[in-house]
């Protein structure tokens, strides 16, 4: 995806509504680890690694924000999720705006 290997999560219910979560800096998907029982109750959560996180291919740097939220977009559109929430937290929100 963009040139990088994304490694994610997709669990919930298959017809739930969709919700993208993105990691902060320094972290990987399993930050999300204690909400995913509540989230994953009434939404299909995707969460994944940031390139250059967890077990996302780190590639050749510098990143942008630009370049990481291309990601963002491009990782549910590949799963065919034409639309969802999106939550992130620190970098992982920045990403999102």
């Amino acid at each position: 995806m963009n040139g990088c290997r994304i490694n994610y999560e997709l669990t919930g219910p298959a017809n739930a509504p969709a919700l993208v979560l993105s990691n902060s800096l320094g972290s990987n998907f399993e930050m999300w680890d204690a909400q995913m029982p509540a989230f994953a109750k009434t939404h299909r959560v995707l969460r994944y690694d940031t390139r250059g996180h967890g077990q996302s291919e780190v590639t050749p740097g510098p990143y942008t924000f630009e370049q990481l939220g291309r990601d963002v977009v491009a990782l549910p559109d590949s799963l065919k999720i034409d639309k969802f929430s999106f939550c992130g937290l620190s970098m992982g929100g920045v990403t999102g705006l």
